[in-house]
């Protein structure tokens, strides 16, 4: 007596069967009802899942998926351009403060001999950022930067929020 496994029974409901494998698991039918049992739960589930209708889609399904992919990119473009331009909003700052360090600095040194040069350049240096980052100055600086952080901030969850509407139209 051959030993008849599920995939085996698949098989027989599936009309895969040789002659021989068709007429040997007849056979087993009526000689073992632990077969039997088995077959008959498998040829339930197989006449289940043959009735089962499939979900149909609609015909623009394919156009409205493929608009919602286009949608996400053009999303992730612009917030991606909004975060390039307040990130390029601080190199600007950051490369004018600088440059206007610098040019004070160069234009408050007079030339003489190199060590002297230094120690003046290294005390100007000094107090013009003394002076720039004081109290009064570090905190005007420091509420134009966080009114700027807040509003970049403001404006990237308004683009996150209108991104996860969108999508999920």
């Amino acid at each position: 007596m051959k030993n008849f496994n599920d995939d085996m029974l698949n098989r027989y409901l599936d009309n895969e069967l040789s002659n021989e494998d068709k007429n040997s698991l007849q056979s087993s039918f009526e000689n073992n009802p632990e077969i039997k049992k088995r077959y008959d739960a498998l040829l339930i589930t197989h006449n289940l899942l043959k009735n089962v209708q499939p979900d149909l889609t609609s015909i623009d399904f394919s156009k409205m998926v493929m608009q919602k992919i286009s949608k996400r990119r053009i999303i992730e473009f612009q917030q991606k351009r909004f975060l390039f331009s307040v990130l390029s909003l601080f190199l600007i700052i950051i490369v004018g403060i600088l440059g206007y360090v610098f040019y004070e600095i160069i234009s408050t040194i007079q030339l003489s001999d190199s060590s002297k040069t230094i120690s003046v350049y290294s005390n100007l240096v000094g107090n013009y950022f003394s002076v720039f980052f004081g109290k009064k100055n570090l905190s005007i600086l420091g509420s134009v930067l966080s009114l700027i952080m807040l509003i970049s901030g403001y404006f990237l969850y308004d683009y996150q929020k209108h991104s996860k509407k969108n999508f999920s139209h």
